[in-house]
Protein backbone atom coordinates (compact mmCIF):
# COMPACT_ATOMS: atom_id res chain seq x y z
CA UNK A 1 0.00 0.00 0.00
CA UNK A 2 1.34 3.44 -0.95
CA UNK A 3 2.41 5.89 1.75
CA UNK A 4 -0.33 8.43 2.38
CA UNK A 5 1.52 10.51 4.99
CA UNK A 6 1.45 14.26 4.47
CA UNK A 7 4.72 16.17 4.15
CA UNK A 8 5.72 19.00 6.50
CA UNK A 9 4.88 21.58 3.85
CA UNK A 10 1.40 20.14 3.38
CA UNK A 11 0.85 20.26 7.16
CA UNK A 12 2.01 23.89 7.17
CA UNK A 13 -0.39 24.71 4.32
CA UNK A 14 -3.23 23.16 6.33
CA UNK A 15 -2.34 25.30 9.38
CA UNK A 16 -2.06 28.45 7.26
CA UNK A 17 -5.42 27.69 5.66
CA UNK A 18 -6.98 27.45 9.13
CA UNK A 19 -5.63 30.86 10.15
CA UNK A 20 -6.61 32.39 6.81
CA UNK A 21 -10.15 31.11 7.25
CA UNK A 22 -10.51 33.30 10.34
CA UNK A 23 -9.57 36.28 8.16
CA UNK A 24 -12.01 35.11 5.49
CA UNK A 25 -14.79 34.99 8.10
CA UNK A 26 -13.87 38.50 9.22
CA UNK A 27 -13.73 39.94 5.69
CA UNK A 28 -16.54 37.76 4.37
CA UNK A 29 -19.33 36.70 6.71
CA UNK A 30 -18.93 39.47 9.30
CA UNK A 31 -17.99 42.28 6.92
CA UNK A 32 -21.13 41.40 4.95
CA UNK A 33 -23.12 41.63 8.20
CA UNK A 34 -21.41 44.94 9.10
CA UNK A 35 -22.26 46.40 5.69
CA UNK A 36 -25.85 45.19 6.01
CA UNK A 37 -26.25 47.02 9.33
CA UNK A 38 -24.92 50.29 7.87
CA UNK A 39 -26.26 50.34 4.29
CA UNK A 40 -29.65 51.69 3.27
CA UNK A 41 -29.88 49.00 0.56
CA UNK A 42 -27.97 46.04 2.01
CA UNK A 43 -28.41 43.66 -0.94
CA UNK A 44 -27.04 46.27 -3.37
CA UNK A 45 -24.10 47.17 -1.08
CA UNK A 46 -23.11 43.55 -0.45
CA UNK A 47 -23.35 42.55 -4.12
CA UNK A 48 -21.24 45.59 -5.12
CA UNK A 49 -18.55 44.61 -2.60
CA UNK A 50 -18.52 41.01 -3.83
CA UNK A 51 -18.50 41.95 -7.53
CA UNK A 52 -15.38 44.08 -7.17
CA UNK A 53 -13.78 41.54 -4.83
CA UNK A 54 -14.09 38.74 -7.41
CA UNK A 55 -13.17 40.99 -10.35
CA UNK A 56 -9.95 41.98 -8.57
CA UNK A 57 -9.24 38.33 -7.68
CA UNK A 58 -9.57 37.27 -11.32
CA UNK A 59 -7.40 40.15 -12.56
CA UNK A 60 -4.82 39.36 -9.89
CA UNK A 61 -4.57 35.74 -11.06
CA UNK A 62 -3.54 36.96 -14.52
CA UNK A 63 -1.23 39.67 -13.16
CA UNK A 64 0.69 37.38 -10.76
CA UNK A 65 0.79 34.31 -13.04
CA UNK A 66 4.21 35.22 -14.52
CA UNK A 67 5.71 35.78 -11.06
CA UNK A 68 4.43 32.44 -9.72
CA UNK A 69 5.59 30.52 -12.80
CA UNK A 70 9.13 31.81 -13.20
CA UNK A 71 10.02 32.84 -9.66
CA UNK A 72 9.61 31.46 -6.15
CA UNK A 73 5.85 31.29 -5.69
CA UNK A 74 6.31 31.10 -1.91
CA UNK A 75 7.39 34.77 -1.96
CA UNK A 76 4.09 35.77 -3.61
CA UNK A 77 2.32 33.66 -1.02
CA UNK A 78 3.97 35.58 1.82
CA UNK A 79 3.34 38.97 0.22
CA UNK A 80 -0.39 38.21 0.12
CA UNK A 81 -0.43 39.38 3.74
CA UNK A 82 0.40 42.97 2.69
CA UNK A 83 -3.05 43.75 1.22
CA UNK A 84 -4.63 42.07 4.25
CA UNK A 85 -2.75 44.34 6.67
CA UNK A 86 -3.62 47.44 4.62
CA UNK A 87 -7.27 46.39 4.60
CA UNK A 88 -7.33 45.92 8.38
CA UNK A 89 -5.80 49.39 8.86
CA UNK A 90 -8.43 50.87 6.53
CA UNK A 91 -11.25 49.25 8.54
CA UNK A 92 -9.78 50.62 11.80
CA UNK A 93 -9.49 54.13 10.35
CA UNK A 94 -12.83 54.22 8.49
CA UNK A 95 -15.08 52.73 11.16
CA UNK A 96 -18.75 53.08 10.21
CA UNK A 97 -17.75 54.84 6.97
CA UNK A 98 -16.66 51.45 5.57
CA UNK A 99 -19.96 51.22 3.69
CA UNK A 100 -18.91 54.27 1.62
CA UNK A 101 -15.77 52.45 0.43
CA UNK A 102 -17.07 48.99 -0.48
CA UNK A 103 -15.53 49.22 -3.97
CA UNK A 104 -11.87 49.93 -2.97
CA UNK A 105 -12.16 47.50 -0.05
CA UNK A 106 -13.48 44.80 -2.38
CA UNK A 107 -10.65 45.43 -4.86
CA UNK A 108 -7.97 45.32 -2.15
CA UNK A 109 -9.36 42.10 -0.66
CA UNK A 110 -9.56 40.53 -4.13
CA UNK A 111 -5.92 41.35 -4.94
CA UNK A 112 -4.81 39.78 -1.65
CA UNK A 113 -6.93 36.70 -2.36
CA UNK A 114 -5.30 36.19 -5.78
CA UNK A 115 -1.80 36.51 -4.28
CA UNK A 116 -2.79 33.85 -1.73
CA UNK A 117 -4.80 31.34 -3.76
CA UNK A 118 -2.72 31.11 -6.96
CA UNK A 119 0.52 30.04 -5.24
CA UNK A 120 -1.47 27.95 -2.75
CA UNK A 121 -3.21 26.02 -5.54
CA UNK A 122 0.03 25.34 -7.42
CA UNK A 123 1.87 24.31 -4.24
CA UNK A 124 -0.94 21.91 -3.35
CA UNK A 125 -0.73 20.42 -6.85
CA UNK A 126 3.06 20.04 -6.67
CA UNK A 127 3.12 18.56 -3.18
CA UNK A 128 0.19 16.11 -3.42
CA UNK A 129 -0.25 12.85 -5.33
CA UNK A 130 -3.44 10.96 -6.27
CA UNK A 131 -2.85 8.91 -3.09
CA UNK A 132 -2.56 11.92 -0.76
CA UNK A 133 -4.96 14.40 -2.43
CA UNK A 134 -8.07 12.87 -0.81
CA UNK A 135 -6.48 12.89 2.66
CA UNK A 136 -5.08 16.41 2.25
CA UNK A 137 -8.38 17.91 1.08
CA UNK A 138 -10.27 16.10 3.85
CA UNK A 139 -7.90 17.20 6.65
CA UNK A 140 -7.61 20.75 5.28
CA UNK A 141 -11.38 21.15 5.30
CA UNK A 142 -11.67 19.48 8.72
CA UNK A 143 -9.22 22.02 10.19
CA UNK A 144 -11.05 24.83 8.41
CA UNK A 145 -14.37 23.83 9.92
CA UNK A 146 -12.87 23.29 13.38
CA UNK A 147 -11.81 26.93 13.15
CA UNK A 148 -15.35 27.66 12.00
CA UNK A 149 -16.71 26.29 15.30
CA UNK A 150 -14.93 28.69 17.64
CA UNK A 151 -14.10 31.73 15.50
CA UNK A 152 -17.63 32.85 14.48
CA UNK A 153 -19.08 32.77 17.99
CA UNK A 154 -16.02 34.62 19.37
CA UNK A 155 -16.11 37.16 16.53
CA UNK A 156 -19.88 37.57 16.89
CA UNK A 157 -19.63 38.09 20.67
CA UNK A 158 -16.85 40.67 20.54
CA UNK A 159 -18.42 42.53 17.62
CA UNK A 160 -21.78 42.64 19.45
CA UNK A 161 -20.20 43.79 22.76
CA UNK A 162 -17.54 46.02 21.23
CA UNK A 163 -17.28 46.94 17.58
CA UNK A 164 -16.27 45.48 14.24
CA UNK A 165 -13.34 47.91 13.93
CA UNK A 166 -11.96 46.97 17.37
CA UNK A 167 -11.83 43.33 16.29
CA UNK A 168 -9.50 44.37 13.45
CA UNK A 169 -6.70 44.84 16.00
CA UNK A 170 -6.92 41.17 16.99
CA UNK A 171 -6.89 40.20 13.30
CA UNK A 172 -3.57 42.04 12.90
CA UNK A 173 -2.07 39.78 15.60
CA UNK A 174 -3.35 36.63 13.83
CA UNK A 175 -1.82 37.92 10.59
CA UNK A 176 1.55 37.96 12.37
CA UNK A 177 1.16 34.26 13.30
CA UNK A 178 0.24 33.47 9.70
CA UNK A 179 3.42 35.18 8.48
CA UNK A 180 5.57 33.07 10.85
CA UNK A 181 4.08 29.83 9.44
CA UNK A 182 4.62 31.06 5.87
CA UNK A 183 8.30 31.69 6.63
CA UNK A 184 8.70 27.98 7.52
CA UNK A 185 7.61 26.80 4.05
CA UNK A 186 10.36 25.43 1.81
CA UNK A 187 11.01 27.05 -1.55
CA UNK A 188 9.03 25.80 -4.54
CA UNK A 189 10.62 22.79 -6.27
CA UNK A 190 9.40 23.60 -9.74
CA UNK A 191 10.27 26.81 -11.53
CA UNK A 192 9.73 27.16 -15.24
CA UNK A 193 12.02 29.14 -17.54
CA UNK A 194 9.27 29.50 -20.13
CA UNK A 195 6.94 32.51 -19.95
CA UNK A 196 3.26 32.20 -19.18
CA UNK A 197 1.48 30.77 -22.23
CA UNK A 198 -2.28 31.21 -22.01
CA UNK A 199 -2.75 30.64 -25.74
CA UNK A 200 -0.93 27.31 -25.55
CA UNK A 201 -3.01 26.19 -22.59
CA UNK A 202 -6.21 27.23 -24.36
CA UNK A 203 -5.21 24.91 -27.22
CA UNK A 204 -4.65 22.19 -24.61
CA UNK A 205 -8.12 22.86 -23.24
CA UNK A 206 -9.58 22.47 -26.71
CA UNK A 207 -7.69 19.20 -27.14
CA UNK A 208 -8.85 17.51 -23.92
CA UNK A 209 -12.60 17.34 -23.32
CA UNK A 210 -12.04 16.76 -19.60
CA UNK A 211 -10.37 20.20 -19.30
CA UNK A 212 -13.41 21.79 -20.95
CA UNK A 213 -15.66 19.94 -18.50
CA UNK A 214 -13.55 21.27 -15.63
CA UNK A 215 -14.06 24.81 -16.96
CA UNK A 216 -17.85 24.28 -17.07
CA UNK A 217 -17.83 22.74 -13.59
CA UNK A 218 -15.99 25.74 -12.15
CA UNK A 219 -18.34 28.24 -13.81
CA UNK A 220 -21.20 26.42 -12.06
CA UNK A 221 -19.20 26.32 -8.83
CA UNK A 222 -18.54 30.07 -9.03
CA UNK A 223 -22.25 30.75 -9.42
CA UNK A 224 -23.38 28.14 -6.88
CA UNK A 225 -20.82 27.85 -4.07
CA UNK A 226 -19.59 31.40 -4.75
CA UNK A 227 -22.98 32.92 -3.91
CA UNK A 228 -24.41 30.40 -1.47
CA UNK A 229 -22.34 31.43 1.55
CA UNK A 230 -23.19 35.10 1.05
CA UNK A 231 -26.91 34.48 0.54
CA UNK A 232 -27.06 32.22 3.61
CA UNK A 233 -25.30 34.92 5.66
CA UNK A 234 -27.80 37.54 4.46
CA UNK A 235 -30.77 35.30 5.21
CA UNK A 236 -29.38 34.46 8.68
CA UNK A 237 -28.98 38.15 9.57
CA UNK A 238 -32.41 38.91 8.07
CA UNK A 239 -34.20 36.13 9.99
CA UNK A 240 -32.24 36.06 13.26
CA UNK A 241 -31.13 39.72 13.47
CA UNK A 242 -27.84 39.79 15.48
CA UNK A 243 -24.17 38.97 14.84
CA UNK A 244 -24.20 36.74 17.94
CA UNK A 245 -26.94 34.58 16.42
CA UNK A 246 -25.00 34.56 13.15
CA UNK A 247 -21.97 33.28 15.06
CA UNK A 248 -23.96 30.64 16.93
CA UNK A 249 -25.58 29.18 13.80
CA UNK A 250 -22.32 29.35 11.81
CA UNK A 251 -20.60 27.45 14.62
CA UNK A 252 -23.41 24.90 14.97
CA UNK A 253 -23.43 23.90 11.32
CA UNK A 254 -19.63 23.88 11.21
CA UNK A 255 -19.79 20.78 13.43
CA UNK A 256 -21.59 18.89 10.67
CA UNK A 257 -19.09 20.17 8.11
CA UNK A 258 -16.22 18.91 10.28
CA UNK A 259 -17.75 15.43 10.48
CA UNK A 260 -18.32 15.38 6.71
CA UNK A 261 -14.78 16.54 5.89
CA UNK A 262 -13.13 14.20 8.40
CA UNK A 263 -15.07 11.18 7.12
CA UNK A 264 -14.22 12.13 3.53
CA UNK A 265 -10.51 12.40 4.31
CA UNK A 266 -10.46 9.09 6.19
CA UNK A 267 -12.74 6.88 4.10
CA UNK A 268 -13.42 8.73 0.86
CA UNK A 269 -12.51 6.81 -2.31
CA UNK A 270 -13.01 7.64 -5.97
CA UNK A 271 -15.07 4.47 -6.51
CA UNK A 272 -17.65 5.79 -4.01
CA UNK A 273 -17.95 9.26 -5.58
CA UNK A 274 -20.98 8.43 -7.83
CA UNK A 275 -22.99 7.12 -4.85
CA UNK A 276 -21.97 10.02 -2.60
CA UNK A 277 -22.87 12.56 -5.28
CA UNK A 278 -26.25 10.96 -6.00
CA UNK A 279 -27.30 10.89 -2.32
CA UNK A 280 -26.02 14.45 -1.75
CA UNK A 281 -27.81 15.87 -4.77
CA UNK A 282 -31.09 14.20 -3.77
CA UNK A 283 -30.79 15.71 -0.27
CA UNK A 284 -30.20 19.17 -1.74
CA UNK A 285 -33.31 18.89 -3.95
CA UNK A 286 -35.47 17.86 -0.94
CA UNK A 287 -34.17 20.71 1.26
CA UNK A 288 -34.68 23.33 -1.44
CA UNK A 289 -38.21 22.09 -2.15
CA UNK A 290 -39.08 22.26 1.56
CA UNK A 291 -37.74 25.82 1.83
CA UNK A 292 -39.78 26.92 -1.19
CA UNK A 293 -43.01 25.37 0.08
CA UNK A 294 -42.69 26.94 3.54
CA UNK A 295 -40.13 29.74 3.90
CA UNK A 296 -39.45 30.19 7.62
CA UNK A 297 -36.55 29.91 10.08
CA UNK A 298 -37.08 26.14 10.55
CA UNK A 299 -36.92 25.23 6.84
CA UNK A 300 -33.99 27.63 6.44
CA UNK A 301 -32.12 25.78 9.19
CA UNK A 302 -32.89 22.48 7.43
CA UNK A 303 -31.40 23.92 4.24
CA UNK A 304 -28.39 25.03 6.29
CA UNK A 305 -27.96 21.48 7.58
CA UNK A 306 -27.96 20.09 4.03
CA UNK A 307 -25.54 22.86 2.99
CA UNK A 308 -23.11 21.91 5.76
CA UNK A 309 -23.17 18.20 4.84
CA UNK A 310 -24.35 17.30 1.33
CA UNK A 311 -23.20 20.47 -0.47
CA UNK A 312 -19.90 20.43 1.42
CA UNK A 313 -19.38 16.81 0.28
CA UNK A 314 -20.07 17.78 -3.35
CA UNK A 315 -17.51 20.60 -3.02
CA UNK A 316 -14.93 18.25 -1.45
CA UNK A 317 -15.20 15.87 -4.41
CA UNK A 318 -14.89 18.89 -6.70
CA UNK A 319 -11.63 19.88 -4.94
CA UNK A 320 -10.10 16.42 -5.33
CA UNK A 321 -11.05 16.37 -9.02
CA UNK A 322 -9.31 19.73 -9.55
CA UNK A 323 -6.11 18.55 -7.84
CA UNK A 324 -6.01 15.15 -9.55
CA UNK A 325 -6.67 16.67 -12.96
CA UNK A 326 -3.78 19.11 -12.43
CA UNK A 327 -1.49 16.08 -11.96
CA UNK A 328 -2.88 14.08 -14.90
CA UNK A 329 -1.33 13.80 -18.36
CA UNK A 330 -3.73 16.51 -19.55
CA UNK A 331 -1.72 19.20 -17.70
CA UNK A 332 2.07 19.33 -18.01
CA UNK A 333 4.29 20.69 -15.23
CA UNK A 334 4.95 23.78 -17.32
CA UNK A 335 1.23 24.54 -17.60
CA UNK A 336 0.10 24.22 -13.97
CA UNK A 337 -0.02 28.00 -13.46
CA UNK A 338 -2.10 28.44 -16.62
CA UNK A 339 -4.40 25.62 -15.49
CA UNK A 340 -5.18 27.33 -12.17
CA UNK A 341 -5.51 30.78 -13.76
CA UNK A 342 -8.06 29.41 -16.26
CA UNK A 343 -9.78 27.59 -13.43
CA UNK A 344 -10.10 30.85 -11.46
CA UNK A 345 -11.29 32.67 -14.59
CA UNK A 346 -14.10 30.11 -14.82
CA UNK A 347 -14.95 30.74 -11.15
CA UNK A 348 -14.95 34.47 -11.85
CA UNK A 349 -17.42 34.11 -14.73
CA UNK A 350 -19.84 32.24 -12.49
CA UNK A 351 -19.38 34.65 -9.59
CA UNK A 352 -19.75 37.75 -11.77
CA UNK A 353 -22.97 36.46 -13.31
CA UNK A 354 -24.24 35.50 -9.87
CA UNK A 355 -23.51 38.75 -8.07
CA UNK A 356 -24.74 40.84 -11.02
CA UNK A 357 -28.04 39.01 -10.59
CA UNK A 358 -27.89 39.62 -6.83
CA UNK A 359 -27.32 43.33 -7.46
CA UNK A 360 -30.39 43.40 -9.73
CA UNK A 361 -32.45 41.79 -6.95
CA UNK A 362 -31.13 44.41 -4.52
CA UNK A 363 -32.34 47.23 -6.77
CA UNK A 364 -35.65 45.82 -8.01
CA UNK A 365 -36.59 42.91 -5.78
CA UNK A 366 -35.87 42.07 -2.17
CA UNK A 367 -35.98 38.96 -0.01
CA UNK A 368 -39.05 37.60 -1.80
CA UNK A 369 -37.06 37.48 -5.04
CA UNK A 370 -33.97 36.26 -3.20
CA UNK A 371 -35.77 33.05 -2.29
CA UNK A 372 -36.26 32.23 -5.99
CA UNK A 373 -32.70 33.24 -6.76
CA UNK A 374 -31.62 30.64 -4.20
CA UNK A 375 -33.31 28.04 -6.42
CA UNK A 376 -31.04 29.02 -9.33
CA UNK A 377 -27.99 28.92 -7.05
CA UNK A 378 -28.97 25.46 -5.83
CA UNK A 379 -29.44 24.33 -9.44
CA UNK A 380 -25.87 25.43 -10.20
CA UNK A 381 -24.62 23.35 -7.23
CA UNK A 382 -26.47 20.32 -8.61
CA UNK A 383 -24.94 20.91 -12.06
CA UNK A 384 -21.50 21.17 -10.46
CA UNK A 385 -22.06 17.84 -8.73
CA UNK A 386 -23.07 16.17 -11.99
CA UNK A 387 -19.94 17.51 -13.74
CA UNK A 388 -17.72 16.39 -10.82
CA UNK A 389 -19.06 12.85 -11.26
CA UNK A 390 -18.22 12.88 -14.97
CA UNK A 391 -14.73 14.30 -14.41
CA UNK A 392 -13.87 11.83 -11.63
CA UNK A 393 -14.64 8.96 -14.02
CA UNK A 394 -12.61 10.53 -16.83
CA UNK A 395 -9.51 11.03 -14.66
CA UNK A 396 -9.27 7.33 -13.75
CA UNK A 397 -6.34 5.68 -15.37
CA UNK A 398 -4.71 8.92 -16.51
Amino acid sequence: MKDKKLTTDLKLLISIAGLRYIADLFFGTFLVSFIMHLATNEILAVSTYKLFDYAATCAGFFLFAHWCKRRNKVSAFRLSLVPQVVLLIMIIMLGNRVVEYVIPIGILYGIGASMYHLPLNTMMSEKTTPDTANKFIGIKNTVTYIVKIAAPIVLGFFIDTGSYTEMAYAMLVLTGFEFILMMLLSSSRHRCKKPVDFVGFFRCMMRFAVIRKMFTMEVLRGFGIGLLGTVITMYTVYMFKTDLNLGIFTTLFAIFSIATSWAFGKWGHRRAYPYALSISMLSVICAMTLFLIQTNPITFLVYNLVYSTAIILIDLINGVCILNLSNSRCVTKNHKIEYFVFRDFALFIGRWIGFTGLMYIGVFGGYDWLRWYLVLITGAVLGMGAMAGIISRNIRGR
